[in-house]
């Protein structure tokens, strides 16, 4: 619509002698009396989880960006007649990631005043007269990110010019001259998703306006220089002098904001932990969807969301919390937790009651104990993560054990399915076959992750270490353990015709026995690290207070399934409207034709019974049986009109070019 009627609305206008009415606003009552709080303590821990995330973010490309930047302001735009400066962007195969990069990209360069930036992507670009439109139009706006083409048909005439055509690049070289630009960075955002032949014609076109207009390209590649180069003509070719520039991986990057994530180095106490089913769901989601780090970081959000907009109990993450602030109604959902009842189970078993009868009929007592125990339990988490960087710090020095991702042993961490597991012990068991230079490169860097008495063992055999080999010859060997294979030889005995073999080692020297017993005490030291930092968390007191690890909320908002939904609430209305005239039967069957269920859920089940096609007379005369002969006929089409237009609308049926009268299914349910 060209115009569409509006309305002015002047609040001053209202009889102020009149009664206003007003909701009634019920005061809170039970669990929600914490709700105000709970919202502050929200945002207060999610604005600093938030500005982590976020710096993050901006430093993940930063090197990157920098040196294009720097590319960009020390390049000749004409190196040589008939070629154009140009940035080959290796950014790699994830899609969502490249407007992240691109946006940036123009950040950096628009702070400049003697440059523009002006991305195009495959959906501005159907055709090369579209292509000038949207470059034309962006390289003049004042916002040069504007994605409106509405604006694209106004163009102004010049000065001294009459009126040119919007896609005419005399446009942008007035532009360039009433501004004195030095450099129009055009950025080709997703070269694979280009049309060849168009690409090659608007390079070949701009690099005949070089003389002229200053560009410099930017070409973001997913695959390779070679696919790159084989789209292209080889006219347009000759065209590009172009320098690679390689962006940090889609993989790596969520490595270090899911690092980011469970960052220990902050010191707040108070702190909402992902447990490792959502953890795990996020990471896999973000790598089966190729979804950008943005949507990493909303999955968080809302997980936050959901924690303590939903947890009554998330009140208690709040060290200033006061007796004042709960209701009776919160102590007790506490006392009903499934790992407060375990507690107290666990207590009464070791022969403490004394505890148990306080923490059930003392509520100031169960208060401090709750504290207590948080703050506790979030000490042991960020022992879990201490030890999951101690294990990514070792797996580095074994170059024959099976590399694992540190986000991956993060979550067989927090799941408790680390310890014991085949990769440790793999890891042990390379481990012990180390040799004295391994080992002592292991242990000057494991020194930087590590504390407490592991730290202290590692510094003393760090020192015997390189005692013993100061000992040695200088250019000899490096000493070996006692648990390699060369240090082991297999025997040979015939006996009755029958060979023998038998594995037989051979004797160490004094230097091999001495690092043997360093390597001892080095792998006992981590063995009872392990032991006593790889936990269960879900097995820590009110674990459900501090660690959050719902999945359901986060599969049915950020992988919804609208076709089912849309299926079952049109067969089964009943589940969403919950009201007396589609309830099921006696045995429980639901009333699918029906005269008192909605009109549309009537006509599904008619548009379920018939075939690919269907004709529009004969399921009005079904439909119209159904309603009832005695209702009136204007209503009756009204109802199966606007029925058979929202089943239209929902992409159920068409129509068809065979038959006038007649509509087409175009899904079946299941299907």
């Amino acid at each position: 619509m060209d115009f569409q009627t509006c309305y002015q609305y002047d609040p001053s206008s209202r009889k102020r002698d009149g009664p206003v009415k007003r909701r009634k606003i019920e005061p809170l009552q039970g669990l929600q009396t914490s709700w105000p709080l709970r919202r502050s303590l929200y945002q207060r821990l999610w604005a600093k989880q938030q500005a982590r995330l976020k710096i993050l973010l901006l430093e993940i490309n930063d090197s990157t960006i920098s040196q294009i930047s720097t590319f960009v302001e020390t390049t000749d735009p004409q190196p040589a007649p008939g070629r154009i400066s140009s940035a080959i962007i290796l950014t790699g195969p994830s899609i969502a990631s490249h407007a992240l990069l691109f946006s940036q990209l123009s950040n950096r360069i628009s702070q400049t005043d003697q440059s523009i930036f002006v991305s195009l992507t495959s959906s501005l670009a159907p055709n090369l007269k579209t292509l000038l439109k949207n470059l034309i139009a962006k390289g003049t706006s004042s916002n040069a990110q504007s994605d409106d083409e509405d604006e694209v048909d106004a163009v102004k005439p010049t000065r001294k010019r009459t009126r040119l055509l919007n896609y005419d690049l005399q446009l942008l070289y007035d532009y360039v001259q009433e501004k004195k630009l030095s450099r129009v960075v055009v950025a080709f955002q997703d070269c694979e998703a280009f049309d060849g032949a168009l690409l090659s014609d608007a390079i070949e076109l701009l690099t005949r306006w070089q003389d002229r207009i200053p560009f410099v390209f930017f070409f973001g590649v997913a695959t390779s220089i070679e696919n790159f180069q084989v789209k292209l003509s080889k006219k347009a070719t000759r065209c590009i002098q172009g320098q690679r520039f390689d962006v940090v991986k889609a993989e790596s990057a969520l490595e270090q904001v899911t690092e980011a994530l469970y960052s220990v180095s902050d010191s707040e106490a108070p702190r909402l932990w992902m447990g490792p089913g959502i953890c795990s769901a996020t990471l896999r989601r973000q790598r089966e969807h190729i979804q950008s780090l943005d949507a990493f970081v909303d999955s968080v959000q809302y997980a936050y969301l959901s924690h303590f907009y939903a947890n009554a109990l998330s009140i208690f993450l709040d060290e200033t919390v006061a007796p004042a602030d709960i209701s009776n109604e919160h102590l007790e959902a506490v006392r009903n937790l499934p790992s407060f009842q375990q507690y107290v189970e666990t207590l009464l078993e070791d022969g403490e009651t004394s505890i148990p009868r306080r923490l059930l009929d003392d509520d100031q007592y169960l208060l401090e104990h709750i504290k207590d125990r948080i703050v506790s339990g979030t000490k042991a988490l960020e022992a879990i993560l201490d030890t999951v960087e101690t294990i990514a710090m070792l797996q580095k020095h074994i170059p024959a054990l099976q590399q694992q991702l540190k986000s991956a042993l993060l979550v067989d961490a927090l799941s408790g399915q680390l310890k014991d597991s085949i990769f440790e012990r793999n890891l042990f068991l390379y481990l012990k076959k180390s040799n004295s230079e391994a080992l002592l490169l292991t242990l000057q860097d494991i020194l930087t992750v590590t504390s407490g008495n592991l730290q202290k063992t590692c510094k003393k055999l760090l020192k015997d270490l390189e005692k013993l080999q100061a000992q040695q010859e200088e250019g000899g060997a490096p000493l070996r353990s006692e648990q390699d294979l060369h240090n082991a030889t297999l025997r040979t005995t015939v006996v009755a015709k029958k060979v023998e073999l038998s594995k037989q080692k051979s004797t160490l020297t004094k230097g091999d026995a001495a690092y043997s017993d360093i390597l001892r005490q080095f792998v006992e030291a981590l063995e009872t690290q392990f032991e006593a930092t790889l936990i269960n968390p879900k097995d820590l007191v009110f674990n459900e207070i501090f660690m959050y690890d719902l999945k359901s909320p986060h599969k049915d908002v950020f992988t919804p399934k609208p076709r089912g939904a849309i299926e079952r609430a049109l067969s089964s209305p009943h589940d969403y409207l919950d009201c007396e005239c589609c309830a099921p039967d006696a045995n429980g069957d639901e009333n699918t034709l029906a005269s008192t269920q909605p009109s549309t859920a009537t006509l599904y089940q008619l548009y379920l019974e018939s075939g690919a096609l269907m004709n529009v007379a004969d399921l009005r005369t079904a439909f119209v049986t159904i309603l009832g002969d005695d209702q009136d006929e204007i209503l009756t089409n009204a109802l199966f009109q606007r029925s058979l237009a929202e089943l239209r609308y929902l992409g159920l049926v068409r129509g068809t070019r065979k038959k006038a009268d007649h509509v087409m299914k175009i899904s079946w349910k299941g299907v």
